[in-house]
């Protein structure tokens, strides 16, 4: 058995307190590197003795040379059992997702050094629905050069074959990733190694360092916040990448058990859905920015694990035979070839971000960006039924994006959709990067405060869609301010007002950070 399935490792420099009824009785004291300085006080006032501590792993991993990653019983990035029987069933969820086939996908963006996708996913004959405002999980493979670099630094690149298995050591353990499985497929299909990692979990690699000097940087960057900020947190290094940057030397000391512990399962990832379901009831919209950012001071440009993922597989259904985007390829056939054919793991949570039931009601949407997609969809849904003979109401959106030849994302579609809703549809915009000086949504939304004002007077909806940090922020402020001076309300009464429209269920979000 190798020393990274190792049951027991003793770590002969690291100390705890013995003060067992304070720790867990089983698994990894995240703390024991990072002690603060009430434990020198408690240990000096009752006498306390030090000792050496020892990982106790929770899970346990042994390698099984006589089976073979073909066996039919051996998980290669399969999700559940039924899909590595090769019968996926439902009902499909979070916990079993359908294998759906990309039936189009295209790029959005006018720019060479963006992209921005546009995919059509099909559902028919899954059991699977969705309605207009709903949003779509994706499951995501791990980058290969990300795969190849966690096998390297934890010294098993030559293993990667090698079928593991993963057993609780107590009742309550369960484990998170499916078993057997092999090092490659535990990796690529089921550990979120991509992650930025945190300093807790830095801390538990001390006492399995290559050597002493590593070691002890570990122990700083454990015990000093500021410190691994600096050279970690602030360089969005995911664990493989940390290590890395410490040492060249693969730490083969570290127990497989240690790794499934402190790194979380791989999760999917959520979209807004850019369809309408009165429209296309079997094919959901995705509208997804492909993310890949140079950070201030780091050597490597940070690319999101699924938009990247999506991006190979529309790259290889638009004629590429080997793609590559920004540097990085994926396992786009998927476990033993069952997702060939441009196929992804999906399912569909459904939200309470939605239309009002009744058509003829107002609404004002503001969506930046990659935010404007569910409202595509509303859009979408309103036009469907304006030309089935049904009254739609005032439909006021407010779009901002870079330049408008460059990503006004449905800009076609849109002048369609103002032909069919005529006067119903209003689309206000904002191109941060034309003039001379920054315009966002939020300041066309005080720009147009009287046409605001009077649609809440008749009862209108509001919806954001886009950043939380920044401009949701913003438009929730502007709203309240729109209010307080239209209706001749002080400023604190206007944020009231809006903080009812929450509570009512008129003001409704979907964003993210």
């Amino acid at each position: 058995m190798s020393p990274l399935v190792s049951e027991t490792t003793p770590m002969s420099t690291t100390t705890l307190w013995s003060v067992t009824s304070i720790l867990p009785s089983r698994s990894w004291v995240r703390s024991a590197l990072v002690l603060p300085p009430m434990w020198a006080a408690l240990s000096e006032s009752m006498t306390l003795e030090e000792r050496d501590a020892v990982y106790e792993p929770v899970f346990s991993v042994s390698e099984d040379d006589s089976t073979s990653p073909d066996d039919e019983n051996v998980y290669l990035g399969e999700p559940t059992q039924s899909h590595l029987e090769g019968q996926p069933k439902g009902p499909f969820s979070p916990h079993n997702p359908f294998i759906a086939p990309i039936v189009e996908s295209r790029e959005l963006f006018n720019v060479k050094d963006r992209n921005c996708l546009h995919m059509e996913i099909s559902i028919a004959g899954s059991g699977l629905n969705y309605q207009t405002g709903d949003h779509i999980a994706v499951w995501p493979t791990n980058a290969g050069i990300e795969v190849d670099r966690f096998l390297q630094v934890f010294g098993v690149e030559d293993k990667r074959g090698t079928v593991i298995n993963v057993k609780g050591l107590d009742v309550t353990a369960k484990v998170p990733i499916p078993t057997p499985t092999t090092y490659d497929a535990a990796v690529r299909y089921y550990l979120e190694i991509c992650a930025p990692v945190s300093r807790q979990f830095i801390a538990t690699l001390a006492a399995f360092a290559p050597d002493e000097e590593t070691k002890a940087e570990i122990v700083r960057l454990g015990s000093d916040k500021d410190y691994f900020h600096e050279k970690i947190t602030d360089k969005c290094y995911n664990i493989a990448q940390a290590l890395q940057s410490l040492t060249s030397k693969p730490f083969t000391a570290v127990p497989f058990s240690l790794v499934i512990e402190g790194i979380n399962k791989l999760q999917p990832r959520y979209y807004s859905i850019s369809s309408s379901s009165v429209v296309q009831k079997d094919k959901i919209s995705i509208t997804a920015v492909v993310e890949s950012t140079q950070l201030p001071g780091a050597s490597h440009i940070v690319k999101g694990v699924t938009t990247n993922y999506l991006l190979a597989l529309k790259q290889k259904q638009n004629g590429d035979p080997s793609p590559d985007p920004h540097g990085l390829t994926y396992d786009i056939t998927g476990p033993r070839n069952k997702y060939d054919g441009i196929h992804v793991p999906v399912h569909v949570r459904h939200s309470n971000f939605k239309l009002p039931s009744d058509p003829s009601k107002p609404i004002i949407m503001v969506g930046p960006g990659t935010g404007v997609a569910p409202f595509r969809g509303f859009i979408q849904e309103r036009a469907a039924l304006a030309a089935k003979g049904q009254k739609v109401g005032t439909t006021l959106l407010f779009f901002g994006c870079r330049k408008s030849d460059e990503d006004f994302l449905y800009n076609d579609e849109f002048k369609t959709y103002q032909d069919q809703l005529s006067d119903s549809l209003k689309i206000v915009t904002a191109f941060s990067r034309e003039g001379s000086q920054k315009v966002y949504v939020q300041h066309r939304l005080r720009e147009q405060a009287t046409l605001v004002s009077d649609l809440l007077k008749q009862k209108a909806n509001f919806y954001v869609c886009g950043d939380a940090a920044n401009m949701a922020r913003e438009v929730n402020l502007v709203l309240g301010q729109i209010i307080a001076e239209h209706r001749g309300f002080g400023p604190e009464r206007g944020e009231e007002m809006v903080k009812h429209m929450r509570s009512s269920g008129s003001y409704q979000e979907d964003v993210w950070s």
